[in-house]
């Protein structure tokens, strides 16, 4: 049976649509299974780069910290050497500079790494009064010296203190640059029992030694010691140890006969002086020896010492070196201060103990 032309084109676009539809049905299927609907390709492009983190921030690298023996260290390896200077002529001016020097250890040549002059180190003393009986006839006019030597001496930037010399040991001052509390101390000195000037200068070493600047020790004293556990060498080698600069001035009999003087306290005031780069001053006359009239002219010679002392320690350069010489093996080693300009002479300690360990 055949049917006709019309009904055959009907069947066949029939076809087409139901078989479009099924194509649509199945693509819709297959969409809902993925759960998302196809991205264009620029945008899966994108998705499909991973995204790389964030730069860490830029740090500088930090310098360990220096341990604190370290820092001890290295600071005790620069020697510290204080020259007092004098002139050889009076119109010599006092006007040196570092490359003037020349430091010698063990007779080797040092370089100078450090210099300053007095004007630009505080001046850090202690003063040890001797107000032992023996010189109880003289305290009142040491006192009256020491006051004007205070107050020509101390500047803003200086510090003293004063210690009463005895049996026992006492702070009649703690450091201070007041000097009406310094000249206040010295009228509190009274004499009683024996001299421990050994110990005093072991003591006054330790109490300087934290001090920065210009360490110096000045007795005032006869240099006599009677009552200490301390020996001379070993107040000695404290204050070298301590880079301490001992200044005296002598309150003996240094007019009389050698039967009335103590020579051995002598010796050892110019031993502790010498080997430390300082001096001895003596009054021709020490006061409370002689008359009222001769007492009075001792005492202006008394001021005169104290004077020369103030004008040495206005004539100080500090110099610092780096040893050649590695060993730390705690051994003494001699020191010499050259001055090479024409007309000077440069007084500094003998020599240093090198650090251990």
């Amino acid at each position: 049976m055949k049917f006709p032309r019309e009904r055959n084109n009907k069947f066949t676009l029939l076809t087409v649509i139901l078989v479009t539809v099924a194509l649509l049905v199945i693509l819709n299927l297959a969409r809902g299974q993925s759960g998302r609907a196809p991205l264009p390709e620029s945008k899966k492009n994108k998705q499909e780069r991973p995204k790389l983190p964030d730069p860490p921030p830029i740090r500088l690298p930090e310098q360990p910290p220096q341990k604190r023996d370290d820092a001890i260290r290295i600071n005790s390896d620069l020697v510290t050497v204080v020259a007092t200077i004098a002139k050889k002529t009076i119109n010599a001016r006092m006007d040196l500079e570092r490359e003037d020097f020349e430091i010698l250890e063990d007779g080797v040549r040092q370089e100078i790494a450090n210099f300053a002059r007095e004007n630009d180190q505080p001046l850090q003393m202690v003063m040890l009064f001797d107000s032992s009986l023996s010189v109880s006839n003289k305290l009142g006019f040491e006192r009256r010296a020491a006051a004007k030597f205070i107050e020509r001496v101390i500047r803003p930037q200086d510090r003293a203190a004063l210690f009463s010399v005895s049996t026992d040991v006492l702070v009649m001052q703690e450091f201070t640059n007041k000097v009406p509390l310094l000249v206040n101390a010295t009228k509190q000195l009274k004499s009683a029992g024996g001299t421990s000037l050994y110990d005093a200068i072991y003591l006054a070493s330790d109490y300087l030694k934290p001090a920065q600047g210009r360490r110096v020790i000045v007795i005032v004293s006869d240099g006599g010691d009677t009552t200490s556990s301390k020996g001379l060498l070993e107040a000695l080698a404290r204050a070298q140890q301590t880079d301490v600069v001992i200044f005296a001035v002598y309150t003996g009999n240094g007019n009389f006969s050698q039967n009335l003087r103590d020579l051995a306290g002598e010796r050892a005031l110019e031993t502790l002086t010498s080997e430390t780069g300082g001096d001895v001053f003596r009054p021709i006359v020490t006061p409370g020896t002689q008359s009222e009239e001769t007492d009075e002219l001792s005492l202006k010679e008394l001021d005169v010492a104290f004077g020369s002392l103030a004008d040495q320690l206005r004539t100080q350069y500090t110099l610092g070196f780096f040893s050649t010489n590695d060993k730390r093996d705690g051994s003494f080693r001699k020191l010499s201060v050259r001055i090479k300009k024409p007309g000077y002479i440069a007084r500094t300690r003998t020599g240093y103990y090198a650090p251990k360990g």
